[in-house]
């Protein structure tokens, strides 16, 4: 066996439903200089770590660390630590790649920047009753110098980012992701990608966006997205904000805090989606309670932002807006969308 030269990480926890279509695709991969990286995260299911150790009895490219459960970003982070390569891919255990994505995406590296560079594709969303490809808002090519600063003052606050924030369908520079894992808050719950990402885009030195490339399959599940109320979501986005605004002034964007103003009413249409999910009575009082707070409420006015999506602007609109009649209104939209792609 040869050294290899990637490092596949993949978090499991509680996943064995799905894992073995994401190790097939991962054994499969047509280049064959990889370690695979296994991440227990304190499985419970009885399950999954004994199918990780069988990975790793049946292929010598698979090594297995078993862990106190700690979230997916304490999973990944271990795996990281672990890597014996320069380069690092992130595969969520419930999802899947193309068996070209590592050859294809390796392709792009440069010697020279090997510890200080990031290669990405796109990615396809795979959900019951829906099935659609998601492009990366750059144009395909190789970013460096006054054209990667360019992309650095808008990472954030727009409704189609340049690059995709996840840390997954792409090949990272480990000294990269390790420079940047002090930025990391455990704390945060949702946007954890964004944590790592965003300080590795305002730190890389070479930016490749693959032309196609749709290898990563996400697995959407559609159902625990409907069902799933998230009461902490507000708070989550509160402190994901402070959060970045530190990692902008770290990095010294001069455009830092303009950004995340703009992304801060961006996320807040999820808020507003998770509130008219809730299954539990009130919503109206529940959004209303929150988009004419104070403080989020002068958020609102004072940040303009460009909505051009249908869906989006319904959703800004009752953001702007948040009457009994127009809250009522979306939230029977949404549900009716649910309904149709469940």
């Amino acid at each position: 066996m040869s050294m290899p030269k990637v490092s596949i990480i993949i978090p499991v926890y509680n996943t064995a439903k799905y894992l073995d279509e994401c190790m097939k695709s991962v054994l499969g991969q047509t280049f064959s200089d990889i370690e695979i990286i296994l991440v227990d995260d304190g499985s419970t299911d009885g399950i999954s770590p004994k199918m990780c150790d069988d990975y790793a009895a049946a292929d010598k490219r698979v090594r297995v660390i078993h862990k106190v459960n700690g979230g997916l970003m304490s999973a990944w982070i271990a795996g990281t630590r672990e890597a014996a390569t320069d380069y690092v891919s992130y595969i969520d255990s419930d999802d899947w790649v193309d068996t070209d994505m590592i050859e294809s995406l390796y392709g792009h590296v440069s010697a020279k920047h090997s510890d200080c560079e990031i290669i990405s594709s796109n990615y396809i969303v795979e959900k019951a009753g829906e099935r659609r490809k998601e492009t990366q808002g750059l144009v395909p090519g190789v970013y460096t110098g006054k054209e990667l600063d360019s992309v650095r003052r808008r990472l954030l606050g727009q409704e189609q980012r340049p690059v995709t924030m996840s840390r997954c369908m792409k090949l990272i520079s480990k000294k990269l992701v390790l420079d940047n894992i002090q930025y990391c808050n455990m704390g945060i719950s949702m946007s954890e990608d964004v944590n790592i990402t965003l300080p590795c885009l305002l730190d890389c030195k070479r930016l490749v966006i693959v032309k196609d490339g749709y290898f990563y399959h996400y697995r959407l599940v559609a159902s625990s997205i409907v069902h799933s109320y998230n009461s902490k979501l507000l708070s989550n986005l509160e402190l994901t904000d402070k959060t970045f605004r530190e990692i902008f002034r770290a990095k010294n964007i001069s455009n830092g805090e303009e950004q995340m103003d703009r992304e801060f009413i961006i996320i807040l249409h999820h808020v507003l989606k998770n509130e008219l999910r809730c299954p539990e009575k009130g919503v109206v009082k529940r959004v209303r309670g929150i988009f004419l707070r104070d403080d989020i409420k002068a958020k609102i006015d004072n940040t303009p932002v460009a909505i051009s999506g249908t869906a989006n602007k319904l959703l800004y609109f009752c953001i702007k807006h948040p009457n009994p009649v127009v809250i009522l209104i979306i939230k029977g939209i949404i549900n009716a969308y649910d309904r149709k792609t469940n």
